[in-house]
């Protein structure tokens, strides 16, 4: 190819990207997680394919390893690199990987430098360098077309029965995949990543779908406040109460002392090893699925929901840590403060100790699962009060901000508004860690 030749080509491939990047501009994008069926490869072609992990941590280490002058000036068609054993020896490699995948690890790995760097720079401390890798377990595959593609049927179309294949870079069989039933019809395929997990190896795969209108909601339920604790890990402000929580089996504890006992190192370690990871994934694929259950059971079809920006890793460092290690909700409080309906109250709010009326029970305990006001005599549930209280807060929030809102502070003003506001006003220490914990 001669230069001119080669000019027009960059000039093409730029000119192809900003037009896809605006293209994408204006559609949606989400990822399907697609597991693949290994089943349909031959043994050669199923070590080659875990054998790209492999060879990825190899040369993330060699890289790792080199000076700063040596990494800048490195050439990403190298092939042969010498890395440590587990022993600290030096050993010669040579990669077998698609080219592509070097240049995706070689990038990852100065971005990653770079924002050490930058880190660096803004706090004025010296935060170390980057540490050796013990596993590589998720491959960047950039380039749809080259790196990965859709296998379409033999009429050109990708939505027959052939759609649910996939082909992997070096890997000349077409590799049956579950989940392609998730991906619409008009999507656009782009970018993926090959995560290796215990169950398996994924494809991660970025799809671009045309921006519909939103559906409105059938249902015109009514706002809600949510309180989190750890008895009841959920609880609304309608009485509902929810428990996200999914503890650990007796067969991992099992696991677990089996390979208290074994040799560290052997064959039967690593099997005993492999398998407390697959228990692992299998709890934490049970946390997620009830975190979106109870997530969908909670927004749809309501126009506000206030929650409280409670401390869940605060939880998790005190006495509580193993209640809040086997529920899901931090997994749940992440989904419902990316939401746009949910509206979001101070940490520091005293939701327990407030009644409704806008007394401060002050005297509230842990251990009193009822709430009694001393003020105006209200009787509820301590967590069905604190999420009514939050559901009082929120709205209070939202009538303050209106603009359209004519009437003075005082005008406005309920009991618990009153209260409300003075404790916004008020340089009042924040709630108890004790008293938060329902």
């Amino acid at each position: 190819m001669t230069p001119e030749e080669r000019i027009m080509k960059n000039e093409r491939i730029k000119e192809n990207g900003r037009t896809t990047r605006l293209r994408h501009a204006s559609m949606r994008p989400f990822a399907a997680e697609l597991k693949l069926d290994l089943k349909c490869l031959n043994n050669a072609e199923c070590g080659k394919l875990f054998l790209y992990f492999t060879e990825c941590r190899w040369l993330c280490n060699y890289l790792i390893g080199l000076e700063s002058d040596k990494f800048r000036c490195f050439s990403t068609k190298t092939r042969s690199i010498t890395s440590l054993d587990k022993d600290g020896n030096p050993v010669a490699r040579q990669l077998t990987m698609p080219a592509k995948f070097i240049q995706n690890v070689y990038s990852s790995l100065k971005q990653d430098m770079e924002s050490l760097a930058a880190k660096r720079k803004k706090s004025g401390k010296k935060n170390g360098r980057l540490k050796f890798r013990s596993s590589y377990d998720s491959i960047e595959l950039n380039q749809y077309g080259n790196t990965h593609w859709i296998c379409f049927g033999p009429e050109g179309n990708a939505n027959g029965k052939y759609r649910n294949t996939v082909h992997i870079a070096g890997i000349k069989r077409p590799i049956r995949v579950f989940g392609m039933d998730q991906i619409p019809a008009d999507a656009e395929y782009a970018s993926a990543k090959l995560v290796k997990r215990p169950s398996g190896i994924y494809l991660m795969l970025t799809c671009y779908v045309p921006k519909n209108e939103e559906k409105k909601d059938t249902e015109n339920k009514p706002d809600i406040g949510i309180d989190f604790g750890i008895k009841t890990t959920i609880t609304t402000s309608e009485g509902e109460k929810f428990d996200i929580s999914v503890r650990e089996q007796e067969r991992l504890k099992g696991l677990q002392k089996k390979l208290a006992r074994q040799k560290k190192g052997s064959e039967g370690w690593y099997d005993t090893r492999k398998r407390i990871q697959r228990e692992y994934e299998r709890l934490s694929n049970k946390r997620k699925a009830i975190a979106n259950q109870v997530y969908h059971d909670i927004v749809t079809g309501r126009k506000l929901v206030v929650i409280q920006d409670e401390n869940i890793k605060g939880w998790h460092n005190g006495l509580f840590g193993k209640q809040v290690q086997s529920s899901a909700l931090g997994t749940l409080k992440r989904k419902l403060m990316a939401n746009e309906k949910i509206l979001v109250i101070d940490r520091f709010f005293p939701s327990t100790r407030m009644c409704i009326c806008g007394h401060m029970h002050d005297s509230i305990t842990l251990s009193d699962r009822v709430f009694v006001c001393p003020s105006c005599g209200y009787t509820e549930d301590r967590d069905v009060k604190s999420a009514k209280t939050l559901l009082l807060a929120g709205k209070h929030e939202i009538a303050c901000t209106l603009p359209e809102q004519k009437r003075t502070p005082v005008e406005r003003m309920s009991d618990f508004d009153a209260s409300y506001e003075a404790w916004k006003q008020s340089a009042s220490k924040p709630e108890a860690p004790s008293s938060s914990l329902s």
